[in-house]
């Protein structure tokens, strides 16, 4: 985002992080979710949300109650945009494999909220993520029939991509590696609004 132009401030949890997100030129705010945080909220007018609770975290605590406390902050702070990355599943947990029905719960909690939070939102449901470099390559839709993987720095450049695009205002769909390109992949989107569950 930075690269982009943005004046970027990231909430990161321990100082690592916040030498990281220093490094390529944003600014740090150490602390969480369950923690006051509005300090850096002031005068954004966006926020991308990516937090997760992690293979041995709470996803109650973390991708629902953490991640409405955000969205309630944003609005109290009338910021107009919020980004959310989410998950494929949330719109089916019970296909999935049972140890991830909890974050995909928690995770579909906190869409609903966003959705009816009266701020211009886009839902990201990314697949598998992986470390690996961005491929640029991607298949979209508001759902796909299957699943897949995608690079999380690819999961990053769309959200950073969608802020400036009218096909992903209000609008949630699943994300993987595919052939399409990224920019052509969010453009093809069709706004469907809110989810219908």
């Amino acid at each position: 985002m930075v690269k982009a132009g943005y004046d970027v401030r990231g909430l990161v949890r321990s100082a690592e992080h916040q030498r990281n997100v220093e490094a390529v030129g944003a600014t740090g705010y150490l602390g969480d979710l369950s923690e006051s945080f509005s300090d850096g909220l002031k005068g954004a007018d966006v926020v991308i949300c990516a937090v997760g609770a992690g293979a041995n975290g709470d996803p109650e605590h973390v991708d629902h109650v953490g991640t409405v406390r955000l969205i309630e902050q944003c609005v109290l702070d009338k910021i107009p945009r919020f980004v959310l990355i989410s998950s494929m599943g949330t719109m089916n947990p019970e296909e999935m494999p049972a140890f991830l029905k909890p974050f995909l719960i928690a995770k579909r909690k906190a869409e609903k909220v966003l959705e009816e939070s009266g701020m211009v939102y886009t839902i990201i449901r990314p697949g598998g993520l992986t470390n690996e470099p961005a491929a640029g390559n991607v298949m979209a839709a508001p759902r796909l029939a299957e699943s897949g993987r995608i690079s999380r720095d690819d999961v990053a450049a769309a959200a950073v991509l969608s802020l400036g695009m009218d096909e992903t205002r209000n609008q949630s769909f699943d994300l993987v590696a595919g052939m399409e390109p990224l920019e052509k992949a969010l453009t093809s989107l069709i706004n469907t609004g809110k989810s219908d569950a």
